[in-house]
């Protein structure tokens, strides 16, 4: 894609990223910042609440011992 398509595409839609090359070329041009021209939302993200996994009961024998060898 060429830099004026990049450009182009700009003013089309909002860019899930840029070559930091066009982002460059553009702040040459307008003779501002990266941070003049990328707003971040920095809006905490709501998670869904989720159960709390069941503890699975570990028989003591087994977890003291470890594993255990075969005969000889």
């Amino acid at each position: 894609m060429s830099a004026a398509a990049s450009v182009s595409a700009l003013f089309t839609k909002e860019p899930s990223q840029v070559k930091m090359t066009t982002l460059a070329a553009l702040c040459t041009a307008l003779e501002c910042t990266p941070n003049d021209l990328i707003e971040v939302d920095t809006t905490p993200v709501e998670r869904p609440i989720t159960p709390p996994r069941p503890v699975v009961d570990v028989p003591q024998a087994a977890s003291a011992r470890g594993r255990s060898m075969p005969p000889l």
